[in-house]
């Protein structure tokens, strides 16, 4: 209760600091809308401001805007005329595709390449294992996005470069449009996963109930994967509130970059024409997931380990 409790704390400042700070940067919606226009007429310009409420102070807009999420209204874009929510609800489902995709992919791409690089650290595998996971952390999301347009679409046209169909329109040509992006978030999200991971198995696998259970005569491979791995992946669940943040940061860049039709591409959009309306509330629905995430890795800690476990009449 005392995390939900601070988890809405978070929304709640969350909120207001989004909304003061798309006020203090620079630009002005109305100028945006009227196409950067010179000598626009003052009255036309005031009756602009006024249409879109921002002739009103700061407070009574940010308590306006409250008022509507409580209700369940976001507001309307200052450009498109369509509801917030109708906007975010069409853009959605492809981002929580490419995200959850990009997800599984990490999860796949780490967990082995980390049993490897901590089994075996001497081995070439290893070795290569440990300079793939350093350039991939070196290099920025877009930038192994644009080398995979270059090589796999361009060069050798095994898949397109850009594009959005629905999974239930057509299955096979929606998994092949979002394989490279799934791809390269899949790899920014497996790079520092190994290293968090191959470092909890390397202390996992000097621990004492390791070496009981070698000394049993148990296989090597039941021990790495039936006793290490599951104690080494509790405190990679830290590493899984900070993923989906990262995963709802880097997903703007790679969204742009193969024109995938997701809250990505609306928010580059909504920051070109200070559509504040759009902006604040897709910010906030980042904020509210990576809470939400946050909050059920603390459950899964309880879950998986016992001793963590608050019983009752404990503090």
């Amino acid at each position: 209760m005392r995390r939900l409790g601070a988890g809405v704390l978070l929304l709640a400042l969350a909120s207001l600091l989004t909304f003061a700070l798309l006020r203090v940067v620079p630009g002005d919606p109305t100028i945006t809308k009227l196409g950067g226009a010179r000598n626009i007429d003052p009255a036309a310009l005031a009756e602009l401001r006024h249409e879109l409420g921002l002739d009103r102070s700061v407070v009574a807009q940010y308590l306006s805007w409250v008022g509507g999420l409580l209700q369940g209204d976001l507001g309307q874009s200052y450009f498109s005329q369509y509801a917030v929510t109708t906007l975010i609800g069409q853009r959605v489902v492809p981002t929580l595709e490419l995200a959850g995709l990009a997800f599984v992919v990490g999860l796949v791409l780490a967990v082995p390449a980390a049993l490897v690089s901590a089994t075996r650290p001497r081995s070439i595998a290893a070795r290569l294992v440990n300079a793939a996971t350093a350039a991939l952390m070196a290099a920025p999301p877009f930038l192994v996005g644009i080398a995979f347009v270059v090589v796999l679409s361009v060069q050798a046209g095994l898949l397109p470069a850009r594009g959005y169909v629905p999974f239930v329109e057509d299955p096979l040509e929606n998994l092949r449009l979002v394989a490279m992006p799934a791809l390269t978030l899949g790899l920014a999200v497996a790079a520092p996963l190994v290293v968090l991971l191959r470092a909890s198995l390397g202390e996992t696998l000097r621990a004492p109930f390791i070496r009981t259970a070698t000394g049993k005569g148990l296989q090597r491979r039941r021990v790495v994967l039936g006793h290490a791995l599951p104690n080494a992946l509790i405190p990679s669940l830290t590493y899984l509130g900070v993923t989906v943040g990262y995963l709802l940061g880097g997903v703007v860049v790679v969204e742009y970059v193969f024109g995938w039709p997701g809250l990505g591409s609306l928010v580059v959009d909504a920051v070109l024409k200070r559509d504040y309306a759009v902006l604040q509330s897709v910010v906030l629905l980042a904020v509210a997931i990576f809470v939400f995430v946050t909050f059920v890795t603390d459950l899964l800690y309880g879950v998986l380990d016992p001793r963590l476990r608050v019983g009752e009449g404990q503090p």
